[in-house]
């Protein structure tokens, strides 16, 4: 059983259940990512305790969306892939014209 840090700290800087265990297990995960690229070894437990940890001193910022601002953040960020995407084709097609260009 966890006694630190408490359910009551952790919801102070989580807003509810649901945030907090998102959070926690994301964050678990990116510990466990970066323990397995430096090849060192660290179990699932180990890794949520850490998590837990850091949410509560702050380390980690739970950010609580509602469903509009999740799916305007979702087409933000759909825009500026496109957009990317329409700059690279650009620059394909501007590198072939000036190939063709040089070839002739």
């Amino acid at each position: 059983m966890m006694l630190y840090p408490s359910i009551m700290d952790l919801m102070e800087k989580a807003g509810n259940r649901y945030s907090l265990v998102i959070a926690a297990s994301k964050r678990a995960r990116d510990i466990l990512e970066v323990a397995k690229d430096e090849e060192t070894s660290i179990d699932g437990a180990r890794s949520i305790t850490k998590a837990v940890e850091e949410i509560a001193e702050g380390s980690v910022l739970v950010v609580n969306e509602t469903k509009e601002q999740e799916q305007e953040r979702e087409a933000e960020y759909m825009a500026k892939v496109e957009a990317l995407e329409a700059a690279e084709h650009q620059m394909a097609e501007e590198a072939a014209e000036a190939d063709a260009a040089d070839a002739e």
